[in-house]
């Protein structure tokens, strides 16, 4: 009985290396500065983000960018931002005081209320660019003024809050499908699925960890039962 709960524990390890593994590879928490994305997020807040992700990004997006990537900045720092338009678009404020992609009228429903139309712009992303926005629309510097951002300087896209260990995932974002944009914000199923094999790896090797001593006591039971002179 003890190579079973010697095999149970190494599965339980390796189980719990590869989750573990491709969740410090794939995945990095980040703490949010400043306040350019309230009311969605608050300073302070602890995000986790999925590494990479420039052939991903969609619009209604929260991305981690680069800021050196604004095409008409020479910023440091790393920034969280929403994407609002991708390679192609034409973004403008205002339609009916609303946020326009190819003209049409975005609903927004996660930014600071009444802050949708601070001023008129317009713009066109070109090939391998996004158009960014802060959720708080009247305290982001953001594609409004920097110009459109490098798609390459992407760091990544925002998956939930919280810790990569007890993510809480953002909730869909349907604005841009429901003004009739094609495509859908990037949905991670990846995280929760690794975050399992941890805990189960760690489940598997205690089983077996325990397993193996209860194991060990009673063959040395059986060893000393046999030991013992009959009277």
């Amino acid at each position: 009985m003890l190579l079973p709960m010697i095999v149970v524990m190494v599965l339980g390890a390796g189980a719990g290396v590869y989750g573990f593994g491709r969740l410090t590879v794939g995945y990095q928490a980040y703490a949010l500065q400043g306040g350019n994305m309230s009311p969605t997020f608050a300073a302070g807040d602890r995000l986790v983000m999925r590494r990479g992700g420039d052939a991903e990004v969609h619009r209604g997006d929260v991305v981690a960018i680069d800021l050196r990537a604004y095409a008409e900045s020479a910023r440091d720092g790393v920034g969280v931002v929403r994407v609002v338009g991708v390679a192609g678009d034409k973004v403008a404020c205002c339609t009916d005081e609303h946020l326009s992609v190819n003209g049409k009228p975005i609903i927004e429903p996660y930014i600071t209320p009444g802050f949708e139309s601070l001023f008129e712009f317009s713009a066109e992303v070109p090939e391998g660019a996004i158009f960014v926005e802060g959720d708080n629309r009247g305290n982001s510097d953001d594609s409004r003024f920097g110009g459109p951002v490098r798609l390459s300087a992407v760091i990544g896209i925002v998956v939930a809050t919280g810790t990569v260990v007890t993510p809480k995932p953002l909730p869909p974002v349907t604005a841009f499908a429901d003004a009739g944009l094609p495509g859908t914000p990037y949905s991670d199923g990846t995280l929760a699925g690794l975050r399992w094999w941890v805990v189960g790896g760690a489940v598997l090797v205690v089983a077996g960890f325990i397993g193996l001593i209860v194991t060990l006591a009673r063959n040395v039971g059986r060893r000393r039962k046999a030991a013992s002179p009959v009277r």
